[in-house]
């Protein structure tokens, strides 16, 4: 009996208030906060966003906690606050319980209902501030710009949502322009406006209202940026290859043919390269799904592996795609060194870095430093004779003992000490090896030999 008595008064006690038409508190709350809530968080704000108090009184919480503990834990790294809104933004939503102003409460004398009246004629037919409008965008507030005919109010109510940098803001103010607006005004005032610019041509981008964004583009004088736009919707408007290669070449035919376009070539090899593509894969499923729409040095690496031994000059050879492409001596010889080094196919790499001079020596044509060409090799698992081939290739000593040593290739290190005639640091090197080992074997049969000839 005594429990039941206690919930009943708990449930009288109850601080909830029923609801009241006359009473605007439930108005002046924004998100269940009172507007004595939010001119403290206001007033904490400006003094700088910092609040070092271990309890906060949560008494504006309607229906919800009467007071709330925060413990200030030295291990929780808070994000300042001026990194997830902009300052602006925060002011509007600060004041936001300044739009709806509060009503007297009781019986109104006639003077106070005409002057309250007159006041809400006012606020329909006339436009209110541009601010006020535009945090009411920014909170999710109904409003409405239809109040705003001329083109001084849309102008300041555009500048005003550049000035808060909310993008659903300004996407609806120049949304409502266009809608309003004749074309050329409309371009008059994004001219200045990048910010707008920005937003509306995503929004244009995102929708595929291609033409729109063309116009637009080549109305503000930016014909480039417009030209590549309709690139990359030809690229990214459709998955099917064979659509996408007809849009290309309509692109390029209707905004790229001009010869002092500056990405004239650079469409025309990617063209190349979807066509060079879509003639490889054939009717293969298989190729086509691994092949077409790849870049061109992966496109390289694929007929590296499949079609390397094809001779010179056929449309599958990796040199004429290579050629074709406008791929660079360093870019052409690293890929192949990457995918023949993968297969083990030593011999192929040779040919692509030594060649034979006219007097029959061998001549070397790197674009890649053999430091880096005997690294690859060592990762692909190369032999130690194909290592210490190229090692001796390497004009500085110095690094090639000391790249040799890194990758434990005794062998080039014995041929140095060999060609400097040391016979001290050959034999201090070989009692560093394992007496048992092929490289110790490798030097004591250099020593030998060598301690010969430079006797004779």
């Amino acid at each position: 009996m005594a429990g039941r008595l206690e919930d009943e008064e708990y449930w009288h006690a109850s601080e909830a208030k029923a609801f009241s038409f006359e009473d605007d508190e439930f108005g002046s709350q924004l998100c269940g906060v009172s507007k004595s809530g939010t001119a403290r968080l206001s007033q904490r704000v400006r003094e700088g966003m910092g609040i070092d108090s271990t309890y906060v009184s949560t008494d504006s919480l309607s229906g919800s906690l009467s007071r709330a503990t925060i413990s200030d834990s030295s291990q929780t790294a808070a994000r300042p606050l001026q990194t997830l809104i902009s300052e602006k933004s925060l002011l509007c939503i600060l004041e936001a319980g300044n739009f709806h102003e509060k009503q007297p409460k009781g019986k109104l004398s006639p003077e106070e209902e005409v002057r309250i009246l007159r006041r809400q004629v006012e606020n329909r037919w006339v436009p209110p501030p541009v601010n006020d409008t535009v945090a009411k965008i920014l909170l999710g507030y109904p409003y409405s710009l239809e109040l705003y005919r001329s083109l001084k109010s849309k102008t300041e109510l555009l500048d005003a949502a550049i000035a808060v940098g909310d993008g659903n803001a300004i996407l609806a103010v120049v949304l409502f322009l266009v809608r309003t607006l004749k074309k050329n005004l409309v371009y008059q005032l994004l001219r200045t406006r990048p910010e707008a610019v920005a937003q509306y041509c995503q929004y244009l981008a995102i929708r595929l209202r291609v033409h729109e964004l063309t116009d637009l583009l080549e109305m503000l004088g930016d014909n480039r940026e417009a030209s590549m736009k309709q690139f990359q919707l030809a690229v990214c408007g459709t998955m099917n290859p064979q659509r996408r290669l007809q849009k290309l070449q309509a692109c390029f035919k209707n905004h790229f043919s001009l010869t002092d376009n500056k990405d004239r070539l650079l469409i025309e090899n990617y063209i190349k390269l979807l066509e060079w593509q879509l003639s490889m894969a054939g009717a293969d499923a298989e190729i086509a799904k691994a092949l077409v729409g790849q870049p061109v040095l992966s496109s390289l690496a694929y007929t590296c592996q499949h079609h390397w031994s094809e001779p010179k000059g056929s449309i599958s050879a990796p040199l004429t795609l290579s050629q074709q492409q406008g791929v660079s001596d360093r870019q052409f010889q690293w890929t192949v060194l990457t995918v023949r080094a993968s297969l083990h196919s030593w011999d192929d790499i040779e040919g692509l870095f030594i060649t034979k001079s006219w007097l029959g020596g061998k001549k070397l044509k790197a674009a890649v430093s053999m430091e880096q060409v005997v690294m690859q090799l060592h990762a692909h698992g190369a032999p130690v004779d194909v290592l210490v081939k190229y090692l001796e290739l390497i004009d500085n000593v110095d690094k090639r003992v000391g790249l040799a040593q890194k990758l434990q290739c005794h062998k080039a290190v014995v041929n140095v000490f060999v060609a400097k005639r040391d016979r001290q640091a050959l034999i201090s090197y070989k009692a560093n090896l394992h007496p048992q080992s092929e490289d110790y074997f490798y030097a004591e049969n250099s020593l030998r030999v060598s301690t010969t000839k430079w006797k004779n």
